[in-house]
């Protein structure tokens, strides 16, 4: 079974692993955790719980909550929504970002996560959602289109898509 579990101070072991298997820029997904020692991770772990209460942020920053893709009891992907967006974000980035470790790619999770964040967004009260992917990444992109998206803007290396939930 599917589900999304919500980033926690207790994550443990078996995140870090998953995040492993993520690289540091996946397509524009930003993974600090790649190559980072465990022992700095329940440091990480705080910062994010933060990030997602509107704690710790920097000027440039808004908050985001941090979501994991577990497929019964295995962590298989992280994604992440912004509560709203900025300026730069709404030109350059996006409500969501997602990615799937390694090791389980091309199994459908992309699909599902991106499914089970609009989730999410909907549930925040978000109606139009912003996602961007890197052009040459056809997976994603794919994605995006299959659960909604439709492109609004593209430059030379990203396309730009809205979700609109129904109102």
């Amino acid at each position: 079974m599917l589900r999304l579990q919500k980033l926690s101070e207790n994550d443990g072991q078996q995140i870090y692993d998953m995040l492993q298997g993520i690289e540091s820029n996946d397509n524009g997904f930003h993974n600090t955790v790649k190559d980072m020692m465990y022992e700095h991770f329940a440091e990480w772990l705080n910062k994010n719980v933060g990030y997602s209460n509107s704690i710790g942020l920097e000027d440039w920053m808004v908050p985001q909550t941090t979501f994991w893709l577990f497929d019964n009891d295995i962590p298989v992907g992280c994604g992440r929504v912004r509560h709203y967006l900025n300026d730069n974000l709404r030109k350059d980035g996006g409500h969501i970002g997602y990615a799937i470790s390694y090791r389980y790619r091309g199994r459908g999770y992309g699909n599902a996560i991106l499914r089970l964040l609009l989730t999410e967004t909907h549930k925040m009260g978000i109606q139009e959602v912003h996602v961007g992917a890197n052009k040459d990444n056809e997976r994603s992109n794919k994605v995006i289109i299959v659960n909604g998206g439709k492109l609004i803007s593209e430059t030379e290396a990203k396309n730009y898509y809205i979700i609109n939930f129904a109102v």
